[in-house]
């Protein structure tokens, strides 16, 4: 058997600033040793480095300076990434945002290594993006929502990977004793929940207005909002004024996200247009019933009808209509729930995520003719 091949894995960011950080730490922990060793870069100490070491990686710390205005510091990263490459022997690089693939691509192309560009966002940098392409061996999308940022393309440039969720976290389950306490949830009481930053693409300012309308006509109903960001004192502040303050829980970001899901009886998606989604495929596959909407990458994984329910975005009276009707009808939103769950299994395993990954990575380590 041939040794383990090396690959740089850059980090755009250091800290878990979204769902892209929790894929990449996920790809990181499934990689095959047998056949890839892993050496996480990343921009600065923080998160994602303390997260590599207990998956047992040293990361490797490579700052990313902004390019608005390079000078000397960038030409200093490159060179230093340029090094990286020649003392781990790596095969391939995979850039993990534009910030990573800007210094992945022309250090990979000085080390004639490929390089993965890996696009997790919809919206287009045109200059960029089609100076990034060139540089990238191949382009991994997480949605076709996202892959439509490059329609121009050749084509097999770009391939839809979709995120993948871990079953070993998230699965049908009880929550634990002693949680809906703690969180101040009474011991009947329906529960709704959402997990996202507090910006303004991710609609949590219909959310809460979807929270007003499902209290007029289920007072009893909880919220439970899971994550933080710029808009959050706002959001608290509608939330007073609205009279909602004791029914819509902010929570900030939590580690046991699972137990979380477990707690609810629908998980909420309010996304103007999600560039993937990956909270209804970590619910779908707790065995929640979801309600989203209808915008970006979400069709590709909520079958509406089938697997949950999906709405115009900004319609919270859409929003609220949806989430009363499963929260009245427990049969349907189990149905939709089981259905949510199946699908979750078949299409969105980290395993099947893993494996189009590293299938990718054989493909491009097997091109790799270049000398460092």
């Amino acid at each position: 058997m041939s040794p383990p091949r090396p690959v740089l894995v850059l980090s755009n960011h250091a800290e878990v600033v979204g769902g892209g950080e929790i894929s990449l730490l996920a790809l990181l922990e499934r990689l095959d040793r047998a056949r890839w060793t892993p050496i996480a870069v990343v921009p600065a100490e923080g998160t994602v480095a303390a997260r590599c070491r207990a998956l047992g990686l040293e990361p490797r710390v490579v700052p990313l300076p902004s390019l608005r205005s390079p000078g000397l510091a960038t030409l200093g990263s490159l060179a230093a990434l340029r090094r990286l490459i020649r003392d781990t022997a790596a095969r391939l690089l995979h850039a993990n945002g534009s910030r990573a693939m800007a210094y992945a691509g022309p250090a990979g192309r000085l080390a004639g290594r490929p390089v993965v560009w890996h696009v997790r966002v919809a919206d287009r940098e045109p200059a960029l993006d089609r100076v990034l392409a060139a540089l990238a061996a191949a382009v991994i999308v997480n949605s076709r929502a996202v892959g439509a940022r490059f329609d121009w393309a050749r084509p097999g440039k770009v391939r839809c990977i979709y995120n993948g969720v871990d079953p070993a976290r998230f699965h049908p389950h009880t929550p634990p004793p002693g949680l809906r306490a703690a969180l101040g949830l009474p011991e009947h009481a329906r529960v709704v929940g959402s997990v996202g930053r507090f910006v303004a693409y991710k609609g949590y300012d219909q959310l809460v207005e979807t929270a007003r309308l499902v209290h007029r006509r289920m007072p009893g109903v909880h919220w439970l909002l899971v994550g933080d960001g710029e808009l959050r004192a706002a959001l608290e502040a509608q939330c007073r004024q609205l009279g909602l303050k004791e029914t819509v829980h902010f929570l900030g970001w939590r580690d046991d996200v699972p137990e979380l899901l477990a707690l609810c009886d629908v998980v909420v998606l309010p996304s103007l247009g999600e560039h993937f989604g990956r909270v209804l495929i970590e619910a779908m596959a707790t065995a929640k019933p979801v309600v989203a909407t209808d915008a970006g990458g979400v069709p590709e994984i909520v079958l509406d009808g089938q697997t949950g329910l999906l709405v115009p975005p900004a319609d919270p009276a859409a929003l609220a209509r949806a989430t009363l009707d499963l929260l009245a009808d427990p049969d349907r939103a189990a149905r939709l729930a089981e259905a949510g769950r199946r699908r979750a299994e078949a299409e969105f395993g980290l395993a099947r995520h893993v494996a189009a990954v590293e299938a990718l990575y054989d493909e491009l380590a097997g091109a790799d003719r270049g000398a460092v």
